[in-house]
């Protein structure tokens, strides 16, 4: 039987340590293959001109490479080889079409924690979980 992939998407940071614990325990627990996934969206930022946006989502790729690369060392320590991805757009768009693009089993999720006082954002994330496992078929798994 294939398994398939667990994508973890995360922002990387202390914030995102148990979300990525959480990908690597499964990954390990099911024998899938693990993908970090960092999405980049430079719109965030507002209307700005296209050179200013070229040099900011270049910058943004860059820190999420960085950041993928530590949650990486954390996969390989515990034994299991984790694949880092780096994507630019939309990010709940992005993440639905990643997912297709590579048979994706499992989307690993963070939730906002403390650093958010927002009970919405939590309502959000559900809401784009439920949206992701409708859309996709894909088990998303909310830490």
């Amino acid at each position: 039987m294939e398994r398939k992939p667990i994508v973890c998407a995360t922002r990387g940071g202390e914030a995102s340590r148990r979300t990525q614990e959480r990908a690597i325990a499964l990954a390990k627990e099911r024998g899938a293959d693990l993908i970090f996934l960092y999405i980049v969206d430079p719109t965030f930022a507002g209307p700005v001109n296209g050179a200013l946006a070229a040099a900011m989502e270049d910058e943004l790729k860059r820190l999420g490479r960085s950041l993928l690369s530590i949650a990486q060392a954390r996969a390989q320590e515990q034994g299991v080889r984790a694949k880092t991805v780096v994507r630019a757009g939309p990010v709940w768009e992005t993440i639905k079409a990643y997912l297709k693009e590579v048979g994706a089993g499992t989307l690993v999720l963070g939730a906002p924690g403390d650093e958010v006082d927002e009970a919405a954002d939590v309502g959000d994330v559900n809401r784009l979980a439920e949206e992701v496992r409708r859309e996709t078929g894909v088990e998303v798994v909310v830490v």
